[in-house]
């Protein structure tokens, strides 16, 4: 009887069960006809953004702000980046760091990223991207 219970069940599930949709990560490049790409995403734990910069030889410099609320209240991490570097990433770490002990923050929502490149070439780039957690 309790084979009989165990199958009808799973027997509906498996025939109703509805599929489980994963929400996208924004994966925009800032501008394709400039010849730079800086590609953010999330780190595989959700504790850090990882920004991606690629052509940089064109880029003098890169200003990076981060804004977020955490438990809600609001939250930020704002830098440059050296363009010197050439393509390497940024880590932009949810919380605090001394010595190598980290403290997360919690509960992440409404993160925004603010990019501005300054080329060589004097004009100025900026994208905005709305990241999900």
């Amino acid at each position: 009887m309790k084979v009989k219970i165990f199958l009808l069940f799973f027997l509906v599930f498996l025939v109703f069960g509805s599929p489980v949709l994963a929400r996208k990560k924004i994966t925009r490049n800032l501008s394709q006809p400039s010849g730079i790409s800086i590609k953010p995403k999330l780190r595989f734990d959700h504790r850090a953004l990882l920004l991606v910069f690629i052509g940089m030889d064109k880029v003098d410099k890169i200003n990076y702000r981060l804004t977020y609320s955490s438990d809600n209240i609001p939250q930020g991490i704002q830098g440059d980046y050296n363009a010197i570097l050439g393509n390497t990433q940024k880590e932009l770490v949810f919380g605090t760091c001394s010595k190598n002990v980290c403290a997360y923050h919690q509960n992440i929502k409404d993160m925004i990223l603010e990019i501005k490149a300054q080329l060589k070439s004097g004009r100025v780039l900026t994208q905005k991207y709305s990241i999900k957690p």
